[in-house]
């Protein structure tokens, strides 16, 4: 029969989810599948029926390879007969979504686990059942594998209306935001549907006159019917992509597919933009730790306090994950089955379905504080010392914390919206913290982004992904060495276009992470 001679779990500690107990139990010979059995658990979860009316959820997907082998393969899931535990839902994640389920060509590649009715705290959901489809996976029935389950938590983002831009009384500075054509007044996405890009009628979308050129709308023309809006129903990862997932994406490729997506490549180097720096840069705590040679891949870990011991307490696996580009991070949506997300889709996450209001920054006032200090540094309980702060940003003219710091360390048991800096629906760090990649309007071959297409598991031998999306985006959300002095405190707001416009492809900056969406009916 299958076997699981090795069995990972991951934790990726944000709100601690963790993920323990994976075992294979069951397997059906003549239907060439088996079930894939743990554990999950995560802090802080919800689902509501009122207001909000949404859940947040384990976006889960595995990784094996066989015995005596280098090179971790997706597994491929079934569309039905799963096993969710008491109070819990399981929806499989297709790898195209607007079609029907193909279990060669277009299989499940993870699951959404979620709450099935309303309830806020922690979950411990046990014996989770997904059942995995080996053969497709050309595994023979006695095949020995080392299995990985990997987690990361989402906000599932329902299906309604919603303003785009903040141009109101009285009157917006957010650069480039969204107008309705002709008028100064905001734009209303009431449907998927096409929409023309021009300003010579109120039904047209266009962006405030700038002169700043990267906050451009473009060329006038048309946003295709496939580009995802924000009106339909999406899920967007909670946080930002933290360094322990990172450093766990890079150890299960191959050598050459790691060389393309960290610049550190030397033991002893850290991640950052070149292959030389032997101590953190800008508080990212990967490192190579060690390199048994070619052809086996190189060891990375977390090492914040660089004594070369990894993961330790204070080694920053909690810590939202910098250096990142856009190629990075469109490879990482392709494994793990995710994909990018439209700046669209990052105003409905931040201001939800109320009326905008001027210059708002995420967590929907005018009202904003600066991370100065931070005490527990590299800790799960890494938070803030000011307690008003909500924004991992500069203070004025001032530096404040030199990186990123932890995936909702401004959250707590008893923070309101504008004290965890937490958008409408419960999305963390949308403003400070990292840029956020998104696909914009204004970049011409954006506007035909089909957000029904998502990555299938596999990437290419070179380290690049292999879905057919635009290579190259704008961005939103500032950073933590963005202020609030000058020009710089338009850039924390929702509906500022500042750099929606400028194309980034593969260069990595100290202040650009990773999340990523999905589309979900």
């Amino acid at each position: 029969m299958l076997t699981a001679l090795f069995l990972s779990q991951t934790f990726l500690f944000a709100n601690n989810i963790q993920v323990n107990n994976v075992r294979i139990v069951e397997q059906n010979i003549a239907s060439k599948y088996t079930m894939i059995e743990f554990d999950v658990s995560w802090e802080n979860s919800w689902r509501t029926s009122s207001l909000e009316n949404n859940w947040d959820a384990a976006w889960i997907f595995a990784k094996y390879r066989k015995k005596g082998e280098t090179v971790w393969n997706h597994v491929y899931l079934n569309d039905s007969g799963h096993i969710a535990p008491a109070g819990s839902e399981i929806t499989p994640g297709f790898v195209v979504t607007n079609i029907s389920f193909d279990s060669i060509n277009n299989p499940a590649v993870g699951v959404f686990l979620y709450r099935d009715s309303d309830g806020v705290g922690n979950v411990n959901y046990t014996d989770v059942q997904l059942r995995w489809n080996y053969g497709v996976n050309g595994l023979d029935d006695k095949d020995s594998v080392e299995l990985s389950v990997l987690a990361i938590e989402m906000v599932y983002i329902p299906t309604g209306p919603f303003y785009a831009g903040d141009g109101v009384f009285p009157g917006s500075d957010s650069r480039g935001h969204f107008v309705a054509g002709n008028t100064t007044r905001t734009f209303k996405i009431t449907s998927e549907a096409a929409i023309t890009i021009n300003n010579n009628a109120s039904t047209e979308l266009w962006g405030d006159y700038t002169p700043y050129a990267q906050a451009s709308i473009g060329q006038s023309g048309m946003l295709s019917a496939q580009f995802p809006k924000g009106y339909q129903s999406f899920y967007i990862m909670k946080y930002e992509l933290s360094q322990y997932m990172y450093k766990e994406f890079l150890n299960k490729l191959t050598r050459k597919q790691q060389a393309a997506r960290v610049s550190a490549i030397t033991t002893g180097m850290f991640m950052s933009n070149t292959d030389t720096d032997t101590v953190p840069q800008f508080r990212n705590s990967i490192r190579v730790m060690s390199d048994p040679g070619d052809p086996f891949s190189r060891i990375y870990g977390n090492d914040l306090n660089g004594n070369g011991v990894e993961g330790e307490m204070d080694d920053g696996q909690h810590i939202a994950c910098n250096w990142i580009s856009f190629w990075d991070l469109t490879a990482f949506a392709d494994w793990c089955g995710l994909r990018p997300f439209t700046e669209l889709e990052y105003e409905k996450a931040c201001r939800g379905h109320l009326l905008p209001v001027a210059n708002e920054y995420a967590w929907g006032t005018t009202n904003i504080f600066s991370a100065t200090q931070i005490i527990n540094p590299g800790e799960i309980n890494e938070v803030a010392i000011n307690p008003i702060g909500k924004a991992n940003i500069a203070n004025g003219d001032k530096p404040g914390v030199q990186g990123p710091v932890r995936c909702g360390s401004f959250a707590g048991t008893a923070t309101t919206r504008e004290q965890a800096g937490a958008g409408y629906y419960g999305v963390m760090e949308m403003s400070g913290n990292l840029l956020e990649y998104t696909y914009s309007v204004g970049i011409q071959d954006n506007r035909e982004f089909n957000g029904n297409n998502h990555g299938d598991g596999i990437i290419m031998e070179n380290g690049d992904g292999n879905a057919n999306w635009p290579t190259s985006a704008g961005i939103k959300g500032s950073n933590w060495l963005y202020n609030t002095a000058g020009h710089h405190i338009n850039f924390h707001q929702i509906s500022s276009r500042n750099q929606t416009s400028q194309s980034h492809t593969r260069f990595r900056y100290n202040t650009t992470g990773l999340r990523l969406g999905r589309t979900q009916p």
